[in-house]
């Protein structure tokens, strides 16, 4: 069975934008307002840029659930 990642709302936080998430090309329309850090119960995060109605979704990072305790 696949576990499909599911963000915590509780769990999000919300930063500056400093740079892009995407992989691959991004017209960079979501540049430029915050980057929404997301965690899922197993402990994956993932970047999403956000700038009025744009989002830019990166990929989930499960290397960071492999390293918590």
């Amino acid at each position: 069975m696949t576990h499909k990642h599911k963000a915590i709302e509780s769990k999000s936080k919300d930063r500056c934008w400093t740079y892009c998430v995407a992989q691959g090309p991004c017209s960079g329309q979501a540049h430029g307002c915050i980057v929404r850090i997301d965690t899922c119960a197993c402990g994956a995060t993932r970047s999403t840029e956000i700038n009025q109605s744009w989002r830019k979704y990166g990929p989930w990072n499960e290397l960071a659930a492999e390293v918590q305790p």
